[in-house]
């Protein structure tokens, strides 16, 4: 399968064999052939542990991200945890 690469744009837009087209946040991505989830937050370099993936609006299990392969047109949301707080938090 051959797709343009999306880090590329006009003229200078080049194909890349090999690969798929997903979204990530709601932008499209080229990525390989049989890249699982935990290869694509590696490849995003975002640790797995502080966040929860969301994949075709269904959350995956975090056991599951290094198994579970990409297909063409899957749709991913990655979303941060963000800690925080201090003193007085949920005080009223």
């Amino acid at each position: 399968m051959r797709v343009l690469d999306p880090e590329c744009s006009g003229p200078a837009q080049r194909e890349v064999e090999g690969s798929i087209k997903i979204r990530v946040n709601g932008e499209q991505r080229a990525i390989s052939v049989g890249m699982t989830v935990g290869q694509l937050l590696r490849d995003l370099q975002i640790g797995p542990e502080r966040v929860a993936i969301e994949l075709n609006l269904q959350i995956i299990d975090r056991r599951e991200f290094d198994q579970r392969t990409l297909q063409e047109g899957d749709r991913v949301e990655i979303i941060s945890f963000i800690g925080g707080g201090g003193e007085g938090m949920g005080q009223l």
